[in-house]
């Protein structure tokens, strides 16, 4: 559970990041109903932002995690060390569970030789047919778990005691133990890990309403994307967005399964055979949910939004005689920053590499033309967002920037030769494939086509007029 200190901390630090905010000239002026404010106000505010949306974030998962902790204990198959928080932190912070056999032997058994990896006496894996006939060679179909174990009884002394010998293991690295790629978790894992996501939504949510309540002079909802001009239309954005990030990803599998990058080996498949798939797929849901609100709000409405005001304000004076080019200016400035950012966030995701860098910081130039189609809205890219990364992690069985998957509607292995990975992305996904960037400029055009260019000239000239 968490400690006196932490607690003292989660409550202590935000309280002490808003009287910053109330102390550092961002206050209101209530004498004056017009915004005033510098491009370096703005800066600053970014950066108290982020503070505070990780003090909030930390606030809310200490607050969440224990209740969410026992009803992972609870569910079928859950191996959950209750009474050990080093084990219980380290569980959580997995991208990938060794202990786990998946896909299992039956499944792997049933794909085109030249797909079954084989394991040699001196444990190197490699294809069946790159060995066929050599004198000597034990062999056996292998999956990414170390071993295989037997099942254990429910009771939490033998469940704790089955976690630490599963991470006392040989100390191979997960993408060698990964034949086919792959990154899996159990339920009671994933569970937990939403709760981590959900919680940093809330923290999103709490500090953007305090800091715009506090800095009304500089900053509203409105300016960072999370006005309503209507329900009806909040639903439509966010409807539109999920649809289009569907079928981009729909177009993804439907190719790689075509050239057969990837195989189908089941069907509303858990990697635990005893859990449910209607349960996982809840906290895979909640998951998403919590990683498009935190990620579009903080990088498409803060840094994006308020970074195309703060940049304008600087580059005014570099136009002044034409401030609409100063706005094209810090479109482009801002939207670059926030494609870095949104990229070098995803670094220490399991298998990522610089294709997958590059790939992710177009897709952050997608996200922020969804912002700007939409008026400046980011209900739009909310459901992109979320459209996107559920049917590719969790409906279509593929990893998603590593994220590890408990089950997947329609369960696929891409092909384990390693020449492959160029094309299906390896261990980090589609997101590092080749074809994530001819899915990102389809997504592009789609949501042009639907939107047109007017609410862009709009929130450009919004964005020109409130500067000047």
């Amino acid at each position: 559970m968490p400690s006196t200190f932490e607690w003292t901390i989660s409550i202590v630090l935000p309280l002490i990041l808003t009287c910053v905010a109330l102390n550092n000239g961002f206050t209101p002026d209530h004498n004056n109903t017009e915004k005033t404010a510098t491009g370096i106000q703005y800066f600053k505010l970014w950066f108290l932002y982020m503070f505070l949306d990780s003090a909030y974030a930390t606030f809310f998962y200490l607050i969440l995690l224990p209740g969410v902790r026992l009803i992972a204990f609870r569910l079928p198959g859950s191996v959950v060390p209750l009474h050990d928080e080093g084990l219980l932190q380290k569980q959580e912070e997995e991208s990938i569970d060794i202990s786990l056999v998946w896909p299992s032997p039956s499944a792997i058994a049933k794909l085109p030789q030249d797909w079954i990896v084989v394991e040699s006496k001196d444990d190197t894996s490699m294809l069946s047919n790159d060995i066929s006939g050599k004198d000597g060679a034990s062999l056996t179909i292998i999956t990414h778990a170390s071993n295989n174990k037997k099942k254990r009884s429910a009771k939490n002394k033998q469940k704790q005691q089955i976690f630490k010998q599963q991470h006392h293991t040989e100390n191979r690295s997960s993408t060698s133990a990964q034949s086919y790629y792959l990154n899996n978790v159990r339920g009671s894992t994933r569970i937990r890990q939403a709760c981590l996501r959900i919680a940093a939504a809330a923290g999103t949510l709490v500090s953007s309403y305090i800091l715009c309540s506090l800095t009304s002079s500089l900053v509203s909802l409105d300016d960072i994307g999370l006005h309503v001009p209507s329900l009806q239309r909040v639903i439509f954005d966010l409807v539109c967005g999920c649809l289009i990030g569907s079928f981009i990803v729909i177009f993804i599998f439907l190719i790689e399964l075509q050239l057969e990058w990837i195989k189908i080996i089941g069907y509303c498949e858990t990697v635990v055979p005893n859990e449910k798939f209607t349960i996982n797929i809840i906290w895979d849901i909640l998951f998403h949910i919590g990683v498009s609100i935190n990620e579009e709000v903080m990088l498409r409405g803060w840094m994006f939004s308020l970074g195309c005001r703060g940049l304008l304000l600087s580059a005014l004076p570099w136009f002044q005689d034409n401030p609409s080019n100063a706005a094209i200016f810090a479109i482009i400035l801002s939207t670059t920053l926030q494609s870095t950012l949104f990229a070098i966030m995803h670094y220490s995701s399991p298998g990522c590499t610089y294709q997958s860098l590059l790939n992710l910081f177009f897709g952050g130039i997608a996200a922020s033309l969804n912002v700007m189609v939409a008026g400046g809205t980011v209900w739009l890219g909310g459901g992109w967002h979320f459209g996107w990364n559920i049917w590719m992690g969790h409906l279509l069985g593929r990893s998603t920037s590593g994220i590890p998957m408990s089950c997947a509607l329609i369960a696929i292995v891409p092909k384990p030769d390693t020449s492959y990975v160029k094309y299906h992305g390896g261990t980090n996904g589609p997101e590092q494939g080749m074809l994530a960037p001819i899915a990102y400029i389809m997504g592009m055009i789609l949501v042009t086509w639907i939107y047109g260019s007017q609410e862009l000239g709009a929130w450009k000239a919004r964005l020109v007029t409130d500067a000047i």
